[in-house]
């Protein structure tokens, strides 16, 4: 695994030592002369000249006068061959890093890592195997898991691999070229997703909208909240935060005031920024979109062909777009998998408390909300899916909800009440029986956290809109479904009075009003705490007056309080009439 030193003869007789190559080097030069074959032979390509991205020779390896190789699989240059070869140099490399994460100690492994990733195109490589959509589990698996060890030891070395890649100088040629990687669906809301195999983050993103294997879905849904999460350093630093499913409290939300103004804070939001503008929009196309992907696959793109590889993609985006997929026998559409989307949003709900303001504006923009509540009441194309799948995507659509009030930001209230968002919620609460239910209850402790925060405008919106709204002939209302387990609407319901300031009590008629109503109901009372307010208010007035007064005189009476028809007494009343004629009789 180390760097060997090798005598080579020099003039004179004498030698010198030069740095051998390392058995890991080999082993990646030979993966990437397997992957560059395997894909060249795939797109008919192979007397193209996109090349291998790292040469089968070097100086070095022609310095030791020998060819390496190594005798564990078949030598041949058979398509079939060439995949066991690119097979097990994935499981060798998968092995090696696993190893090297647990047993190294962190000066050792810090050196194994960067030298890996930096001295060779490795991610690249990794990018390569997780485009290929005919790759399988075992090969996509092992590229995951070599992912993730660098991840978990430093986010950072992915995110400067992704910046350095992505071309994030501001010219037209870097836009224009980056243009066609996004979305572009045709009239019948498809879209085909076609990734380079040199885009490491485009390529997990691939495996995130295709896969229906739910370790590898999980797998890749860690190391992409690994890249995202900005707060944490991994190995080298601070711990990773805890597990996949934190909690809403256990995340602490970016925001301008903890900006830290250094290298690694401009880095990440550099990273951050790229990702919004190019690569967000595939984590939430299968919500929008149904997605295609060919079953061909491009050559290994390198400097000499790098614009004609892009406009390529953008010839065959285009031929897409104006013809119907189902024509095309060299597409293949992604089926629906419940898990998939679940997976998919726990990472939009830890970007939404994490990213607060970039995911604010990017789910006002798109109104993705709106699309993801509607997985409440899907009907699953499967029945199978029921059981397998559709609860957890329920759960996690409401998760996503839950996410977004959690962040108690005014623009989303009021996206919320302009679209009408909790519609498909409540549907959903209606349909489901209450009682020992993950659903209902999730639907409830929603609502009584929109209570116990009195958010004003969802109050108001749940009360006028779904809950004094008369429901169909034969169905019972909201109220009515929940009243027999929990009072949660009731609750609501009073906590909005409140808000407003008044209670109306139907059975009993205001005082001083003539019985008169407003549109047939009861005339407005002051509430209890509005008059315990308005009481003790007037008692500091008249202690304040007391002191001001500059009569000291202790005949002088004083006048009374402001009588308050709903809380003064009659015999109250009766007193102070009678201390007052009584002091008339005096004088």
């Amino acid at each position: 695994i180390t760097t060997p030193k090798v005598k080579v003869a020099g003039t004179g007789g004498a030698g010198k030592e030069l740095p051998g190559l390392s058995y890991l080097t080999k082993v990646i030069r030979l993966l990437s002369t397997e992957i560059d074959a395997i894909r060249s032979a795939a797109s008919d390509e192979v007397g193209s000249n996109a090349g291998p991205i790292i040469q089968d020779q070097s100086t070095e390896e022609k310095s030791e006068g020998t060819m390496w190789q190594q005798h564990l699989a078949p030598q041949d240059s058979s398509l079939s061959s060439r995949h066991i070869r690119r097979k097990g140099c994935l499981m060798f490399l998968k092995e090696l890093f696993c190893k090297a994460r647990v047993s190294l100690q962190q000066p050792e492994k810090d050196e194994f890592i960067d030298s890996s990733v930096s001295n060779s195109k490795l991610l690249h490589l990794l990018g390569a195997i997780l485009s290929d959509p005919n790759i399988d589990v075992d090969e996509q698996g092992a590229a995951l898991e070599i992912v993730s060890v660098i991840a978990m030891h430093d986010p950072s070395v992915i995110r400067r691999h992704c910046l350095q890649g992505a071309g994030t100088a501001p010219d037209n040629s870097s836009n224009e070229m980056f243009s066609c990687l996004r979305p572009d669906p045709n009239d019948h809301r498809e879209v085909i997703f076609i990734c380079p195999p040199n885009d490491l983050l485009l390529s997990i993103l691939f495996v995130m909208a295709t896969a229906t294997d739910a370790g590898i879905l999980l797998q890749t849904s860690e190391i992409i909240r690994i890249i995202l999460d900005t707060d944490i350093v991994g190995d080298q630093g601070t711990s990773l935060n805890g597990s996949f499913m934190n909690e809403e409290n256990d995340i602490n939300a970016i925001n301008s005031q903890n900006v830290r103004h250094d290298a690694g804070s401009e880095e990440q939001n550099s990273f951050l920024a790229l990702f919004y503008d190019r690569y967000i929009q595939w984590l939430v196309a299968p919500f929008q979109y149904k997605i295609f992907i060919s079953n061909s696959i491009l050559p290994l793109l390198s400097e000499s062909n790098r614009d004609d590889s892009f406009s390529a993609i953008n010839r065959i985006r285009q031929e897409f777009k104006h013809r119907s997929a189902s024509e095309e026998k060299s597409l293949t559409l992604v089926a629906e998998f419940a898990v998939r989307f679940s997976f998919t949003l726990e990472i939009l709900s830890f970007c939404v408390r994490a990213h607060v303001y970039r995911m604010k504006f990017f789910i006002l923009r798109t109104r993705l909300l709106g699309t993801i509540l509607k997985m409440l009441c899907k009907k699953a194309s499967h029945p199978h899916q029921i059981a397998s799948g559709g609860k957890c995507l329920k759960l996690a659509s409401l998760k996503f909800l839950r996410s977004v009030l959690s962040v108690k930001d005014e623009f989303y209230h009021r996206h919320i009440v302009q679209y009408n968002l909790f519609a498909p919620v409540f549907d959903a609460f209606r349909m489901i029986p209450v009682g020992r239910n993950l659903i209902s209850s999730a639907i409830l402790e929603m609502c009584d956290f929109v209570r116990t925060e009195n958010i004003k405008s969802l109050l108001e919106y749940i009360v006028t809109k779904h809950l004094t709204k008369s429901a169909p002939p034969g169905e019972k209302s909201l109220e009515d479904i929940a009243n027999p387990h929990v009072d949660t609407f009731a609750q609501l319901r009073r906590t909005h009075e409140e808000n407003i300031g008044m209670h109306l009590d139907p059975n009993e008629e205001p005082q001083g009003s003539g019985g008169t109503t407003f549109n047939g109901r009861p005339a407005p009372v002051i509430n209890k705490k509005a008059l315990e307010d308005q009481r003790k208010y007037r008692e500091a007035e008249s202690e304040d007056s007391y002191f001001n007064d500059d009569d000291d005189d202790d005949d002088e009476v004083m006048e009374p309080l402001p009588n308050d028809q709903n809380t003064s007494s009659p015999t109250v009343m009766s007193d102070t009439a009678s201390l007052l004629a009584d002091v008339s009789s005096l004088e």
